[in-house]
């Protein structure tokens, strides 16, 4: 007998499941020389885009590895290991890696030690309580090994970069009179070097959608042919003219900053009529910037694609920015104890450590540029300043320029990429046995769990007072440039005047490079973060069978379980403090405890030995959980639902689930914090005729352009390319998420087909108040594509729009002192998730030719929409990262020593945003993608084998012309191979 992932109640095989369940076997990681579980998960359709150590990172998280079952949310996908929760990594921060929850970060769990993967779909709340909506995965740990087996593995992509290594061992003996007892550790390393973007073609090409310029503002002589977009595409005239506001240009880059510098006049507009920077001359067009040497040169500002982008020239190219993978190096260790105390008594124990240092490549550095405002505004100087060339003055001289403005992606200064190492150890303990009881046995069990986890978040930043100081200078006596505490003007913006520091070292900012290593230590410093997680379980249960039907035995489990989750953020005083660029970050604590009560109970209603023509068999299965939260309450969840074999070969399966999220720390205990994000401003021209109601927002952003007196054609929100200051905050008085789900499917076992396995499955999931961020799209959404809009007001034409502050010119406010825009965590409308998933199974051997085992999975994606504001949803289907149509096939040969294994992934065609229409974009839609991984093996001897594996075998790039949206959703890193020796003892 077996207890199988979603009840508690021993069954007769693993197929015996109430709810559509995916099993990824350890057979399946060595064929893929995977060493992280999450990366088998992630494979698998039916997983949406998670958090991965792929493309840009949070600053307290870096690496780490949650998944996303159906898309839904990864903190709704509930992670346990052997039927018991584990401690979550997921720092309680709104800034922390994936949004607020108990996620579990799976480069935990060493590779070696698993047993399978189970997964199962929707119904795990009643069994294991809070956060199972989407589905429950269950690591399974191999236990009772004998013996000694080590692993090594080596990786490298076709082009020599994105290495990576695993060494595990494993050893187990059993010990104690008749082996009563068994104890194994083992432990674990594995490196996996890191990849900057531009590193790969795709993102080396700087291909991406921007602005396409209204046909009477180009210059002379420009063509769609000449001016670097991607598919000739004509230019824009305007709104509803059938000509996309937006085209895919090549060499993208941002054209109104450099990494040294880029000069403006002192006043007056950034940009010319064209959208190209505005220079120096009659006409603007003498465009200066500094190059390394700290000399001025004429800026190339490329082809204008809007007023801060450019197709070439001498911009900032922001894909230098970008991590395409982040390295990470981790050490595990696990150790496992049974020891039968009695023929009926058994004790068991696991532990686990974990460490992992993890580094973001490199970030978006600070900036100083008309895009912000605030401190990040452009820096103003006198063209005397005693840092310029004797030559430069003179030209800017002669220039007539006395003042200039200099905007500056000032990545020699600071990079603002995160370094983090989180350690994990949890320990679990407890007595399992059986008991008899007038003739039937009963099983039971008592246990306790503890698990800590802590991240320690480090990283240089921008000390901004310090800047002020530094920024500012003068020459003394000996003609030696010195700070200036007392200028004339501030050189730099936002108010933090410079004060007298005898330790202050002249900050020179004329080229990328030049600032000295002194200054630069003068104005950085490294802050230091920690998160803490702790979480204690105790759980008691008892199954058995207490009494037979006439269909046979009632089987039943009852528990209680008590839980306690802890948090705790703890920035230094720095950024407490908010004295760098970014907005300040708070400290947040809570806890909270659940107490538990649960029961299952399946009844056999017809059994084969009734003998009843079309009713081999029929059962009813239950379960019930009470939760009683110390934060919000009690709340029941529970399965209803059956299993009917018409025949012996043919099983029908349904079940109605009602299942709940309970706000986690973060959602609850967050303070009022300052955030930065960028704003999808629905009535940037770009943006103006897409969105689940493009009639609505025409209408209201009409409105808009009258109060703000804006040319709808041209009017471009400067919060849709650049983040802009917000706040944010938790709510203790949120309530539970509750789900109300049902399945319903098929599972066929021909007897006439030995090893043949078919199912299929309908899923469906409501989920009602889902605790959500209010994101600024969805605030831009609830305001602009709403009924309720007050024609005469806009900027309080109802409660959505009250929440964003605009400047005279339409402009959303970019000033940490007045935050453009007030965001919070709340209970929304609602979720609604629709799809169908198949597998298909089928094993044989052919004598003298050898065994075959194919193996094929498909998910249908029917609906998934997220309505958050209450007011319009947001349908996701068909959305990169969420095809409708995913599917998984593995085919596999064995014969004698040699083994060979194919595996093709298919994604259909999707899009950005399914609500973009033709006008949005010159490329709405990208193709649909196979992807090919293969593995050779061959056993050198019994207890030996070598495999070589292939991931994307044909070195296919994500669907053209994506790039930076593609992260996650496809394959970025191209053709790479893995050699793995395993050896067992």
């Amino acid at each position: 007998m077996i207890t199988v992932t979603g009840s508690r109640i021993r069954r007769s095989t693993a197929f015996d499941t109430l709810e559509p369940a995916l099993v990824i076997s350890a057979e399946y990681l060595d064929s893929r020389a995977l060493t992280n579980v999450a990366d088998a998960l992630n494979e698998l359709p039916g997983f949406g885009v998670g958090v991965t150590p792929e493309g840009g990172q949070s600053g307290f998280g870096v690496g780490q590895n949650f998944v996303n079952r159906f898309g839904l949310g990864s903190a709704r996908t509930l992670t346990v290991v052997n039927g018991r929760r584990f401690v979550s990594s997921n720092a309680p921060t709104i800034f922390g890696p994936a949004a607020a929850g108990l996620q579990v970060d799976l480069n935990v769990i060493p590779s070696i030690m698993v047993d399978r993967i189970d997964n199962l779909s929707i119904g795990g709340a009643p069994t294991y309580g809070s956060d199972a909506i989407a589905g429950t995965v269950n690591i399974i740990l191999r236990e009772k090994f004998q013996g000694f087996e080590v692993r090594a593995l080596g990786g490298i992509t076709q082009r020599g970069d994105a290495e990576r290594y695993s060494f595990q061992a494993l050893a187990g003996f059993n010990f104690g009179a008749d082996d009563r007892g068994n104890f194994m550790i083992s432990g674990s390393y594995d490196k996996a070097n890191g990849l900057i973007s531009t590193e790969r073609r795709r993102f080396a090409q700087g291909l991406t959608a921007r602005p396409n310029p209204l046909a009477s503002s180009v210059a002379a002589g420009r063509t769609p042919g000449n001016d670097g977009r991607l598919f000739n595409t004509p230019f824009n005239t305007g709104n509803n003219d059938n000509i996309p506001n937006s085209v895919y240009i090549r060499d993208d880059r941002f054209s109104v900053f450099t990494g040294g510098g880029l000069l403006f006049p002192a006043t007056g507009a950034f940009n010319l009529a064209t959208g190209a920077p505005r220079g120096f001359g009659a006409a603007g067009t003498t465009n200066l910037a500094f190059n390394s040497q700290g000399r001025l040169f004429d800026f190339n500002p490329g082809t204008p694609f809007g007023n801060n982008n450019a197709s070439g020239g001498d911009g900032f190219n922001l894909n230098e920015t970008l991590p395409l993978l982040s390295p990470l190096e981790r050490y595990t260790a696990t150790a496992q104890l049974h020891y039968e105390v009695a023929d009926n008594i058994r004790f068991f124990s696991e532990g686990t450590f974990y460490r992992a240092d993890s580094l973001e490549l490199v970030d978006q550095p600070i900036y100083q540029s008309n895009l912000f405002g605030g401190l990040s505004g452009p820096l103003t100087f006198s063209a005397n300043d005693p840092r310029l060339h004797p030559d430069d003055r003179a030209r800017l001289a002669a220039l007539g320029v006395t003042d200039f403005r200099l905007t500056r992606a000032s990545r020699d200064i600071v990079e603002n990429n995160a370094r983090g190492r989180n350690q994990l150890y949890r320990i679990v303990g407890g007595f399992d046995g059986s008991f008899e009881i007038g003739g039937r046995k009963f099983y039971w069990e008592a246990s306790a769990n503890y698990g800590r986890s802590t991240g320690t978040y480090t990283q240089t930043v921008l000390d901004q007072q310090r800047f002020s100081n530094a920024i500012n200078v003068t020459t003394n006596a000996q003609g030696q440039i010195v700070c200036n505490p007392t200028p004339t003007r501030n050189v730099a913006p936002g108010g933090v005047a410079p004060i007298a520091d005898a330790a202050c070292v002249p900050l020179n900012v004329f080229g990328e490079g030049i600032p000295s290593q002194a200054a630069l230590d003068y104005v950085t410093t490294r802050t230091r973060t920690r998160a803490v997680l702790e979480q204690q379980v105790y759980n008691i249960n008892v199954s058995g069978s207490p009494f037979s039907l006439w269909a046979g035995d009632v089987s039943v489990v009852a528990g209680f379980e008590h839980r306690v989750e802890s948090g705790a953020f703890r920035p230094d005083a720095f950024q407490i403090a908010g004295r760098g660029r970014a907005v300040a970050i708070l400290g947040n604590q809570g806890s909270f405890s659940t107490r538990e009560v649960f029961g299952e109970v399946l009844v056999p209603l017809i059994s084969p030995q009734n003998d009843i023509k079309f009713f081999h068999r029929l059962e009813f299965e239950g379960k019930i959980r009470y939760v009683d939260n110390t934060v919000n309450g009690g709340f029941t969840a529970y399965t209803l639902g059956g299993r009917w074999e018409p025949v012996r070969d043919m099983q029908i399966r349904g079940n109605f689930t009602r299942s709940l999220r309970a706000p986690a720390i973060t959602e609850l205990f967050t303070p009022i914090s300052n955030i930065f994000t960028a704003v999808p401003d629905p009535c940037d021209s770009r943006n103006v005729n897409g969105g689940a109601r493009p009639d609505v927002r025409r209408a209201n952003c009409a409105a808009f352009y009258r109060q703000f007196n804006l040319n709808p054609a041209s009017f471009q929100s400067s919060a849709n390319d650049a983040t802009i200051p917000g706040i944010s905050g938790g709510d203790p008085n949120l309530d539970n998420e509750r789900s109300n789900s049902w399945t319903v499917g098929v599972v066929l076992q021909p007897r006439g087909v030995p090893g043949l396995r078919l199912a299929a499955d309908w899923q469906q999931i409501t989920i009602r108040g889902p605790i959500a961020n209010l994101t600024a799209a969805q605030i831009a959404s609830g305001c602009f594509d709403n009924t309720n809009f007050d024609t005469t007001d806009v900027t309080r034409a109802n409660s959505f729009c009250e929440r964003i502050t605009r400047l005279p010119n339409g402009q959303i406010v970019s000033d940490p002192q007045t935050p453009g825009i007030r965001t919070g965590f709340v209970n929304g409308e609602r979720i609604d998730f629709r799809g169908a998933t198949a597998e298909i199974g089928y094993n044989f051997s052919i004598d003298k030719v050898g065994q075959f085992d194919i193996n094929a999975t498909l998910f249908h994606l029917d609906r998934l929409d997220f309505n958050i504001n209450g007011i319009v949803p947001d349908p996701s289907v068909a959305e990169l990262g969420n095809s409708r149509w995913q599917g998984q096939l593995n085919l596999g040969y064995t014969r004698g020593r040699f083994g060979w294994d194919i595996q093709a992934n298919f994604v259909s065609a999707a899009a950005i945003n399914i609500l973009d229409v033709f006008e949005t974009r010159d490329r709405i839609r990208f193709d649909e993608q196979i992807l090919w991984n293969t593995t050779l093996s061959y056993k050198l001897r019994e207890n030996s084998v070598i495999r070589l594996t292939v991931t994307n075998l044909f070195d296919i790039d994500p669907p053209y012309p994506l790039a930076g949206a593609a992260i996650g959703a496809y394959d970025t890193l191209g053709r790479r191979a893995a050699l793995q020796l395993i050896h067992k003892f």
